[in-house]
């Protein structure tokens, strides 16, 4: 359910917000150079943000060592928690990996002098910071721009809420505001609405201000014009991308065209955020027409599962179901790009997720995405009162790391959670000599695994494969992408 449903919300033009899902974050990020481009309001935020970091700059250009008064003023204010009231950015289990709170403010203190170290004595966007280390992504970026301009998007929250005439409760809310005086954060009490599924506060943002990724980041500015003879010093296949450590090595390298790129990007004048009506991620339209379909196509004569065997019974439904969707009610399409390239993996797991939330909640079993299990996120887990669970793995058949999925990744969940049974979820995209061995050696596959590991082994194919309309098929099977798998599908980098 998103903010709009729940509240009862009719979207007028003064309406910009984005509107998020209460139960899961969307894959998006506020972007810097957006803020600065969002208007005169917003760009006064965007000097916000960059005052905030002067201040840090100043701090660690100052410091004589790590333990040092001012090393430590600059890391408390570069502390910047994951601010879920946002619903924005990665699951929480899918970033376990990348550090404490204070890990992160010690890599962006690091980067910070190593751009003073560089030349660039202080910030003119603080993207800068991302190119110079390794460990600073969009979710990091993002992260600091909602911490540091937080007081700004509850006062646009609150305004959103008096104008739709909708509830708003008291939070204490962490980072509310920053006083750089006294380099600390304060925690206030403040009025937002509620998220009715986890009580906590809810904060809205302009939907232009969204990217998936910074404008501003590494990989393009590796690949800009500006590099080709770095790259060539690589000597990269064709397809293959360059390592974020390559990058920052050439960046630290070489800070000057650092600064050159960032400048020219921040006066382009088609700066534009995520694409909302084509949804090339997937991320926006997964709860939309899957739940159309399962509201259209109810699951009759079953009962709330009383056993294992039940509980699996209803999920080979849900996935038989999903596969029909994707097959024959055009679901495909959605998996797709209107460029003929396929969406992420992701938009897969979230219709998937879509549906099947839709089915589960009826039979009182829970389905719950990307559950840290001690060996990394599995994709779902399902669960029927405290005994009954079963976990599933999505994955594209020509990923390189197909075989991983079924051989290690999937058993190694089920060890960590006690679970007896899983699911591999196959989705063909396109006809190649590999994915069609993949395919017709997974039944023998899922049958090994299933033997040497003591656990019941399932899995399903769909078939995602963009079809011909009815009326253009003359006699023949419907056929599509004959191709074979690139350097770059193989090794599928953005999953």
């Amino acid at each position: 359910m998103r903010f709009s449903e729940h509240f009862g919300i009719t979207r007028t033009q003064d309406d910009d917000w984005f509107d998020p899902h209460l139960t899961i974050d969307t894959a998006l990020f506020v972007d810097p150079l957006l803020v600065l481009e969002g208007g005169h309001e917003w760009a006064a935020g965007h000097e916000e943000l960059l005052q905030h970091f002067e201040e840090c700059y100043r701090l660690i250009a100052r410091s004589t060592s790590s333990t040092s008064l001012q090393s430590a003023a600059a890391r408390r204010l570069l502390t910047f928690p994951e601010p879920a009231e946002f619903g924005l950015g990665y699951t929480a289990s899918s970033t376990s990996g990348s550090g404490s709170n204070s890990a992160v403010a010690n890599t962006l203190a690091d980067g910070i002098a190593i751009a003073i170290a560089a030349g660039l004595t202080s910030p003119e966007h603080i993207e800068e910071v991302g190119i110079f280390v390794e460990r600073i992504g969009a979710d990091r970026i993002s992260d600091a721009v909602c911490n540091v301009l937080k007081c700004r998007f509850v006062k646009y929250t609150q305004d959103v809420c008096r104008r739709h005439e909708i509830d708003m409760g008291k939070h204490r809310l962490r980072n509310a505001r920053v006083s750089l005086e006294q380099a600390r954060w304060i925690t206030e009490e403040v009025e937002l609405p509620t998220n009715p599924i986890t009580g906590r506060p809810i904060i809205l943002v302009p939907d232009r201000l969204l990217n998936p990724l910074p404008i501003l980041n590494a990989g393009d500015w590796f690949d800009s014009d500006l590099n080709s003879d770095l790259r060539l010093q690589l000597n990269l296949a064709v397809g293959k991308r360059a390592a974020k450590a390559d990058i920052v090595r050439f960046a630290r390298e070489h800070p000057e065209r650092v600064r050159e790129w960032v400048r020219g990007q921040a006066d382009r004048s088609d700066l534009t955020g995520y694409d909302f009506s084509s949804d090339p991620l997937g991320v926006i339209t997964w709860d939309r027409e899957p739940v159309e379909f399962a509201a259209d196509h109810p699951i009759e004569g079953v009962s709330p599962p009383t056993s294992q065997e039940e509980l699996i019974g209803l999920i080979s439904t849900v996935i038989d179901r999903f596969g029909h969707f994707i097959e024959e009610q055009r679901g495909w399409s959605l998996l797709w790009k209107e460029n003929d390239k396929e969406k992420r993996e992701e938009a897969a797991q979230l219709l998937f997720l879509g549906m099947a939330q839709s089915y589960l909640r009826l039979f009182d079993v829970e389905l719950d995405r990307e559950v840290e299990l001690g060996r990394g996120p599995v994709d779902f887990k399902i669960s029927s009162g405290s005994k009954f669970r079963m976990l599933i793995e999505v994955k594209k058949v020509h990923n390189g790391k197909f075989w991983n999925g079924v051989k290690d990744q999937l058993p190694s969940y089920l060890v960590s959670d006690d679970c007896i049974a899983g699911w591999y979820l196959a989705i063909q995209y396109r006809t190649s000599k590999s994915g069609d061995e993949r395919i017709a050696e997974l039944p023998r596959i899922a049958r090994e695994v299933a033997n040497s590991s003591g656990k019941q082994i399932r899995y399903s194919i769909i078939d995602a494969r963009p079809k011909i309309s009815a009326s253009n098929i003359n006699g023949e099977e419907v056929s599509s992408m004959d191709d074979e798998t690139t350097l770059e599908d193989e090794e599928e980098f953005e999953d």
